[in-house]
């Protein structure tokens, strides 16, 4: 747990969401156990189900462009199962989707809790910052 919440701290240092003034939650489904929400420009998607997982699943989001997996509780490195590819690349596309005006599809593992990024939203890397081996390849 504690290298999950090192990766945690990176991400907000990387990307300073925990003070953004954006918070918006967008899907919270009962029968399907996931929660969407969007914290700064960082898409969050928990799925706390205990055995479904959800490929195609369709998430609302507020930015154009392209998203990437900025972090993820099912990387080995946290005791995951590594059923996701980080270097796979999400386009989000026009049309309103739980009141947000685009959206993604990506796969929701059971038991996971994931986080996108906008590529293009990426801070430039600074010299002297040093990030987990997990964050740097995120």
């Amino acid at each position: 747990m504690q290298q999950f919440d090192q990766a945690m701290q990176h991400v907000e240092a990387k990307y300073g969401f925990m003070t953004s003034e954006h918070q918006y939650i967008s899907r919270k489904d009962e029968g399907e156990r996931v929660i969407v929400f969007e914290r700064g420009n960082l898409v969050f998607v928990f799925n706390f189900h205990w055995h479904e997982s959800y490929g195609g699943y369709r998430v609302g989001c507020s930015k154009p462009g392209k998203y990437k997996i900025v972090l993820d509780s099912d990387d080995l490195l946290f005791g995951g199962f590594n059923r996701l590819n980080h270097d796979v690349e999400f386009f989000s596309t026009e049309g309103w989707y739980d009141n947000r005006p685009r959206s993604l599809l990506v796969y929701a593992p059971n038991r996971t809790a994931v986080v996108y990024a906008l590529v293009e939203d990426e801070p430039k890397a600074t010299g002297n910052l040093q990030l987990t081996e997990y964050v740097k390849n995120c």
